[in-house]
């Protein structure tokens, strides 16, 4: 198959709020597709991106992925229940200047925030995507809702716990550990080899791995995520 067939396809799941695509054609691509994929779905859609998800392949290398403008919102936001297949609440930022390889990153931030990841997939079964295929597939990230405040305890998360509840019931509570060791290590490693579409530069938001996991849910429901006294609120209907 090709990577115009390829790209083709993610943007009817993209424009239909779909989530049977069959995953396998896409595990052959290597990392430079995974990205031509993503550039072009974006094209294809006419989306914009309103954030970067950063993350640590095997390799360690640092790589990026679009969630789409108009599925990034703050507490309050409504995102429909098609594709989702759970939640990760995370510590992201915004930058306040660009980043280049050699910049100390914790000096380019701007504030911290506590928001939540919403995950889904355009593929009917994610787990035969391989890591390229996750990657083209935006990694899975679905839709963002950003806390309305600055996070108050910045990148410490020390003495706090998450906190998830769905739909009126709590579905995880435990001290938060990040996916990639540290708040800024995937944002760190993405630096050093960043994709030109999705550059570090001042105003960005970058979110960068979960503090709990992937939490499944499934359905309609009001979403309370909390991290320490940080909270986000938000529907999916």
């Amino acid at each position: 198959m090709t990577e115009a067939e390829l790209i083709a396809l993610l943007a009817d799941g993209q424009r239909n709020g779909t989530h049977d695509l069959d995953a396998t054609p896409y595990t052959a691509l290597d990392r430079a597709g995974a990205y031509r994929i993503m550039v072009g779905v974006l094209g294809a859609t006419g989306a914009t991106a309103g954030m970067l998800k950063t993350a640590i392949q095997s390799d360690g290398v640092g790589v990026a992925a679009p969630i789409y403008a108009s599925r990034v919102g703050h507490s309050g936001f409504h995102l429909p229940a098609a594709n989702v297949v759970g939640l990760e609440l995370e510590v992201g930022v915004v930058l306040g200047r660009d980043v280049w390889p050699d910049t100390v990153i914790a000096s380019a931030i701007d504030h911290y925030f506590t928001g939540i990841e919403i995950v889904g997939s355009r593929f009917g079964d994610r787990s035969l995507a391989g890591p390229n295929g996750g990657l083209a597939d935006n990694m899975f990230a679905l839709g963002y809702v950003i806390g309305t405040e600055p996070r108050l305890l910045r990148e410490s998360l020390d003495n706090v716990t998450v906190t998830l509840e769905f739909a009126g019931r709590q579905i995880h509570r435990a001290a938060p550990k990040h996916s990639f060791g540290s708040v800024l290590a995937s944002l760190a490693a993405y630096a050093k080899d960043q994709h030109p579409e999705f550059p570090l530069k001042a105003g960005a938001i970058v979110t960068t791995g979960s503090l709990c996991g992937l939490v499944p849910v499934t359905g309609a429901g009001r979403v309370v995520g909390r991290l320490g006294d940080d909270r986000v609120e938000f529907d999916i209907v």
